[in-house]
C-alpha cells in the first residue's frame, strides 16, 4: 500500500525523507513509476523551504535527481 496519493508526486511512492542538515530530500517509489518533477518539488518546498536537491530512487535504484540551480528557485533534473 502507497502512503502518498498520487496527487502529491504524480506517480505512486512509498517514502519520502528528508536530511535536514544537508537540505536532501529522497522519494522511494515502486518499479515503473516515475515522478513528476513540478508536483515532487512543491511537495518538498512546502515542507522544507530551504531544500536545494531532491533524489528519486525507483524499485531500489537511482532515478533522477533535482538540483535547485540558482537564487530564482529555478531547478534542473540530472
Amino acid at each position: 500500500m502507497d502512503i502518498f496519493d498520487e496527487m502529491d508526486f504524480g506517480c505512486n511512492v512509498t517514502s519520502a525523507t528528508y536530511d535536514l542538515q544537508r537540505g536532501v530530500g529522497h522519494i522511494h517509489m515502486p518499479a515503473g513509476n516515475c515522478t513528476d518533477m513540478d508536483k515532487t518539488i512543491k511537495f518538498f518546498t512546502s515542507q522544507i523551504p530551504t531544500i536545494c536537491h531532491i533524489v528519486t530512487w525507483c524499485d531500489g535504484q537511482l532515478d533522477t535527481q533535482y538540483v535547485l540551480h540558482d537564487a530564482n528557485d529555478n531547478w534542473i533534473a540530472i
